[in-house]
């Protein structure tokens, strides 16, 4: 595929973008692991190119340039599901059985907690111990700290992590 390397022209950059929509959606699976999900995710960056096309200035680099929406646009979605599913999950373990019998001390609430931490304790090791931590309010940097290993890793670990229960919960 030939991507159009003419001067900057409105026309030249909508067919440029139409071009490499294949090519942005199997970028966006690879990432999402969900086709629907990278669908989703290849509209909000053509939406966001077409938004923002005057900040291009060079259309050479239009590839990275779409690429880099796409990967930032998905990093700020996972960042938005990963804050509400955190806080569900800080919830449930950090509830504590009240007396009354209110919301946290119910029950259900109670055998959720403890299949959470079932399935926390099920885990290796290497997911194991950073989520605990993550989950007991520990930063990134700080688990990356204690564990002597690199932030990136603390970080690919949590989220893999959180795979794995997720699947767990969802089966």
């Amino acid at each position: 595929m030939k991507i159009a390397k003419k001067s900057f022209d409105s026309e030249y950059f909508i067919n440029d973008l139409v071009q490499l929509q294949e090519q942005l959606f199997y970028y966006a699976l690879q990432l999402t692991e969900d086709r629907e999900d990278a669908l989703d995710l290849v509209q909000e960056t053509s939406f966001k190119a077409l938004k923002n096309r005057s900040k291009l200035h060079n259309t050479d680099h239009i590839r990275a340039w779409l690429y880099t929406i796409l990967k930032n646009t998905h990093i700020n979605f996972l960042r938005s599901s990963y804050y509400r599913q955190l806080t569900h999950d800080s919830e449930i373990l950090n509830s504590q059985p009240a007396s009354n019998g209110g919301p946290h001390g119910s029950p259900y609430d109670q055998l959720e907690k403890k299949e959470l931490h079932e399935i926390i304790n099920m885990l290796p090791g290497t997911y194991e111990k950073p989520i605990k931590m993550f989950l007991s309010g520990y930063s990134y940097k700080e688990i990356a700290d204690q564990m002597h290993i690199p932030i990136g890793t603390v970080k690919s670990r949590i989220h893999l992590g959180k795979k794995q229960i997720r699947k767990v919960y969802t089966a």
